[in-house]
């Protein structure tokens, strides 16, 4: 008898988007309402001229309403080029720090100083409990603070089935500790990015051990594979950030002693009290980010060339803390810095020091099954810098059986509808129904349930080759049979929830 299993596969993505009317959102259904209304007031009223005045308007309201342009609505388009308008004519889409960057009086430091959405965060540093420091990012207007991990995933590309299936599985299981009542965590993110690889700690590690009496031509080699050699190559970093919600551990911040002190004391608790749930998805905290390193990690976000400098400067901080000695430099890079020097927003793209980025949301999950490794090609070859985000927002069991039966009612709604005009009820509405049942069935089984979406950011140093990478993650994507959307107006928002390991991500839930 044969003991293999087979490969366990992944499907039944809920969108949130319900469609209210006819195969509209509430929004458009009311645009509809308001051009029928237009063209049938004249009538009404008896006075036909009327209608030089409401046909155009209903014209126009039709035509925002059921036109698309790139899988958005010609009224979701204008909203983001208003929006967009008002920013630039404002000036706020262009952002200068360094000798720029403002201080509350003359004799202050100068503050950690970041463009747009990024402006509320201020990196503070707590004790980890270990005796070293780890850096804490509050958010002054969301009133959060996040600690970012440096950690190692073992992957699943080379795993077999059974191995991988489990991995899937522990993750599941670290959502599901999350979602509890009164949890003061209140997001999970997990980032992974690809940059080039510097070769600065094999380098040093060369110009520490070479031999005194080796050839010349040896050593001379040797340097220039060195230098050559790791041009070719590149290396995956993954972080992940713990947001906890101040408002949600009020009575514990205060019990710590209130502020900003009492609130890092409670989230480096809520950390160690995370730590088996960790390492039970397989994933190894390799270290909790210092102030320094975070700031290191957000710096070469925003400068890519910054990044092989940095790394020289931690290899030979490391070699020196080994020998004994002091370093010129300490590893890292200072809070304050950690933010582009310049940057320019535009409707497509994100410049930002010697680099430019375009960020796409994830518009649509794959719609058929699909394997573990389904997410593996947004990743990337390794030719241009690529991030991708996934932001994770545990509910509460609560919410969770609230949000499941507006849906459950949202989706009825919809088809029943349907059945009463006569309509034909398209079998994605079908499935869509069907899999809130599922879902309702599932969470009065006990099982969690989490809010997600992903971002995608390629990154360029050249801009001639930014439309090729933009290319290459497309087709990408689209071998995994996922619907990537560009953020366009909204490239410097997209660069922060998609590039920055931050925890910031998921927007607020609203009606459709």
């Amino acid at each position: 008898m044969s003991t293999e299993t087979a490969t366990r596969t992944y499907f039944g993505w809920q969108q949130e988007k319900v469609n209210f009317l006819f195969g509209l959102s509430g929004q458009r259904a009311a645009m509809v309402g308001t051009g029928v209304l237009g063209l049938i007031w004249p009538f009404a009223i008896s006075y036909i001229r009327a209608g030089l005045v409401t046909w155009p308007v209903s014209f126009v309201l039709f035509l925002l309403a059921f036109v698309r342009i790139a899988g958005r609505t010609v009224d979701e388009w204008a909203v983001a080029f208003m929006s967009f308008e008002i920013l630039r004519f404002r000036g706020q889409n262009r952002f200068l720090s360094g000798a720029f960057a403002p201080r509350v009086s003359e004799t202050d430091e100068p503050r950690l100083d970041l463009p747009g959405i990024l402006a509320p965060l201020a990196i503070l540093e707590a004790d980890g409990g270990s005796g070293a420091p780890i850096a804490v990012i509050h958010h002054r207007l969301d009133r959060t603070y996040t600690a970012v991990a440096r950690v190692r995933v073992p992957g699943i590309g080379l795993a077999d089935s059974s191995r991988r299936d489990q991995r899937v599985a522990n993750w599941g299981s670290l959502l599901q500790s999350q979602c509890t009542e009164g949890n003061a965590i209140i997001r999970i993110q997990a980032l992974q990015r690809i940059v080039p690889e510097s070769g600065a700690a094999l380098q040093r590690w060369h110009a520490d051990h070479v031999a005194a009496e080796a050839p010349a031509v040896a050593v001379d080699v040797t340097k220039s594979l060195l230098s050559t050699a790791t041009l070719a190559t590149s290396q995956r970093e993954a972080y992940l950030a713990i947001t906890m919600s101040a408002a949600r551990a009020a009575s514990p911040i205060k019990a710590a002693g209130g502020g900003d002190a009492g609130a890092a004391a409670v989230l480096v608790r809520n950390l160690r009290a995370m730590t088996s749930s960790i390492a039970s998805a397989d994933l190894q905290v390799e270290s909790w980010l210092n102030p320094r390193e975070l700031a290191e990690v957000m710096r070469t976000a925003f400068d890519p060339d910054s990044g092989r400098m940095l790394a020289e400067r931690r290899a030979a901080a490391t070699s020196a803390a080994l020998r004994g000695d002091q370093a010129p430099f300490a590893a890292g890079v200072s809070p304050t810095a950690a933010g582009p020097s310049a940057a320019h927003a535009w409707r497509g793209r994100y410049e930002h020091d010697g680099a430019v980025s375009v960020t796409y949301a994830v518009h649509s999950w794959p719609k058929n099954k699909v394997y573990a490794t389904a997410l593996a090609p947004l990743l990337g070859e390794g030719k241009y810098r690529r991030t991708l985000n996934l932001h994770f927002e545990p509910r509460s069991p609560r919410a969770a059986e609230r949000e499941i039966m507006q849906e459950r009612t949202a989706r009825e709604v919809a088809v029943n509808m349907r059945h009463k005009t006569g309509q034909i009820v398209p079998e994605a509405e079908k499935q869509a129904l069907r899999r809130a049942e599922a879902q309702d069935q599932e969470r009065a089984a006990g099982h969690g349930m989490v809010r997600y979406t992903a971002y995608c950011t390629v990154t360029v140093t050249d801009p001639a080759d930014l439309e090729d990478a933009c290319s290459e993650l497309l087709a990408d994507a689209n071998s995994g049979s996922i619907e990537l959307q560009r953020m366009w107006m909204a490239q410097d928002v997209g660069f922060a929830i998609g590039a920055l390991p931050v925890g910031m991500g998921l927007p607020k839930k609203r009606a459709a």
